[in-house]
C-alpha cells in the first residue's frame, strides 16, 4: 500500500518557484494514465506546474487558484505530501511559456503541411465590452483525420469592419505559412464578413483555389439562427403565458413547493425546467420539450393562480407550442450535425437542409392558422435569402459521396426546389 513520505499534518512553508526536495523524490505508489497501474510515481514539480496550468486555463479558473492555504492543506494531506502552493505570477509566466512553446510547434507543423487548409472566424465583444477575434484552423493529418487547432485570439480594438477583419486573417495567415495554403474560410453572416470575403479575394498574397469560388462558405448553423429568430418574433407573446408560469416557479418558494405537489400527483418526476434566452434559439425549443412534457402541472398552476384576471393557458397554446418544438426539433438536428468539429459534414448539408424545407412546408399545410402560416413564411424568406443557390463545394461533397453521387444529387435538389415552389435549372447549376 502506498503511504506518504512527509508530515501527515501541517502546512509547512509557503511554495517557491522550482522544484521542491529535488523534486523526484518516488513514491510507493504508481501512475500511469489509467489509475491503478503503470510505471512508479515520480513526483517531478515542474511537470506539475505544467499540468496545472493546463487546468487552470481549461477550467478558466484565476491564476491565484493556488494560493488558497487550504487547497495546498488539501493536497499534501490527501494527495501528495511533497506539494507547495505555485504563486500566481510563476504559474502566469509557465503558462505563457507554454503557449509560445506550443504555437511555435504548430506553426512548423503548418510549414510543413503538404494540403489545404480552411479556416474559421468570428469576432464578438465580451460582457466586459472587450473585443475579439478568433481564427481556427482544420486541416487532414496522415492519418486521414479531421484535426483543429486555434490559431489566433486576439483582442481586436480596430472597428469590426470586413478590411480590418481581412487584415487580421491575413497577419494570422502569414504568421502560420497558410498563405498559399488556404481552401475555404467560413464565416457568419454579417455584412462585415461578406465584405472581408471580398478584400481577401483581391489579396494579392493570397493563393486562391479556382479563383475564389470555393473560397467563402456561409455558416450553416448561423443561417438556421437567423431563420428561427425571425419565426421567434411572431411567437413570443403567444407564447409567453407558457414562459411566465416556468419563470414564475424558478423565482418563487412557494412556486416550487406547489410544482413539486403537482409533479407527485400526476406522477411525474420534479424538473428544472430552463428558460430560454434570445441568443440561442435552441434554448426555446428545450423549453418548449420539457414544458410539453409537464403541460398538465404547468397549465393547473397557471389557470389557479390567474383566476381571476381570466387568462389562462389552453389546448391552443399547448397545440402551438407542438408545432413549434415539432418544427424546431428538425432545426435542432440539423444544428448538431452542421456543428461537427472531427467528422466530415459537408457531403450532409443539402440533404438536412431538404428535410427543414420538408418540415417547413408539411407543417404550414397542415396547420392553415394565421399564427403558424406567419412563423413559416418568415422562416422560409429567411432562408431563401442564403439558399435558393447552394455554394458549389457542397454539391461537389455530395457528388463525393458513394451514396449520392450525381445522380442522387440531381434527385435531391430538383425534390429541394421543388417544396420551395421555385423554378431552377438544377443541370445548368450542376454544369456550372
Amino acid at each position: 500500500m502506498s503511504r506518504y513520505l512527509g508530515s501527515e499534518h501541517g502546512l509547512g512553508p509557503e511554495g517557491e518557484e522550482g522544484s521542491s526536495g529535488g523534486g523526484q523524490a518516488q513514491l510507493h505508489g504508481y501512475a500511469s494514465d489509467m489509475p491503478g497501474a503503470g510505471m512508479p510515481f515520480v513526483y517531478n514539480r515542474d511537470r506539475m506546474i505544467a499540468e496545472f496550468g493546463k487546468f487552470i486555463i481549461a477550467d478558466e479558473s484565476p491564476f491565484s487558484f493556488d494560493e488558497s492555504p487550504n487547497y495546498e492543506y488539501f493536497n499534501r494531506v490527501a494527495l501528495q505530501p511533497q506539494y507547495r502552493r505555485v504563486p500566481r505570477d510563476t504559474l502566469k509566466r509557465r503558462t505563457q511559456q507554454s503557449y509560445y512553446a506550443y504555437r511555435g510547434y504548430l506553426m512548423e507543423i503548418f510549414r510543413t503541411y503538404d494540403g489545404r487548409v480552411s479556416l474559421t472566424s468570428d469576432t464578438w465583444t465580451s460582457t466586459y465590452g472587450e473585443p475579439f477575434v478568433c481564427v481556427t484552423a482544420h486541416r487532414i493529418d496522415d492519418d486521414w483525420l479531421l484535426q483543429k487547432r486555434i490559431i489566433c485570439f486576439e483582442a481586436m480594438e480596430e472597428a469590426h469592419n470586413g478590411f480590418n477583419i481581412k487584415t487580421r486573417i491575413v497577419s494570422c495567415c502569414k504568421n502560420f505559412h497558410l498563405v498559399e495554403k488556404l481552401f475555404s474560410i467560413s464565416l457568419d453572416n454579417a455584412t462585415a464578413s461578406t465584405s472581408a470575403m471580398q478584400f481577401l479575394k483581391e489579396d494579392p498574397s493570397i493563393k486562391l483555389v479556382l479563383n475564389g469560388s470555393l473560397m467563402h462558405v456561409r455558416c450553416c448553423a448561423h443561417i438556421l439562427n437567423l431563420c428561427v429568430q425571425d419565426g421567434l418574433d411572431e411567437l413570443r407573446t403567444l407564447l409567453e403565458p407558457i414562459r411566465n408560469v416556468i419563470r414564475w416557479i424558478r423565482a418563487a418558494r412557494s412556486a416550487k413547493r406547489i410544482f413539486k405537489q403537482n409533479c407527485e400527483e400526476y406522477g411525474l418526476r420534479k424538473k428544472v425546467i430552463v428558460l430560454d434566452t434570445s441568443t440561442r434559439w435552441n434554448s426555446t425549443y428545450k423549453l418548449l420539450h420539457d414544458a410539453i412534457a409537464y403541460r398538465d402541472v404547468l397549465t393547473n398552476m397557471y389557470n389557479e393562480s390567474r383566476a381571476t384576471d381570466r387568462q389562462f393557458i389552453t389546448n391552443d397554446h399547448w397545440s402551438l407550442a407542438k408545432i413549434v418544438h415539432d418544427v424546431r426539433e428538425t432545426f435542432d438536428n440539423a444544428t448538431h450535425i452542421f456543428s461537427y468539429v472531427y467528422e466530415p459534414n459537408i457531403h450532409m448539408l443539402i440533404l438536412e437542409c431538404i428535410k427543414i424545407i420538408c418540415t417547413i412546408k408539411q407543417t404550414s399545410l397542415a396547420n392553415p392558422g394565421v399564427a403558424v402560416k406567419r412563423l413559416l413564411d418568415n422562416m422560409k424568406v429567411k432562408w431563401c435569402a442564403y439558399f435558393i443557390e447552394f455554394p458549389p463545394i457542397y454539391a461537389i461533397a455530395a457528388i463525393l459521396d458513394p451514396g449520392v453521387k450525381l445522380e442522387g444529387l440531381t434527385n435531391l435538389l430538383t425534390l429541394y426546389y421543388q417544396q420551395l415552389d421555385v423554378q431552377f435549372d438544377v443541370l445548368m447549376f450542376l454544369i456550372m
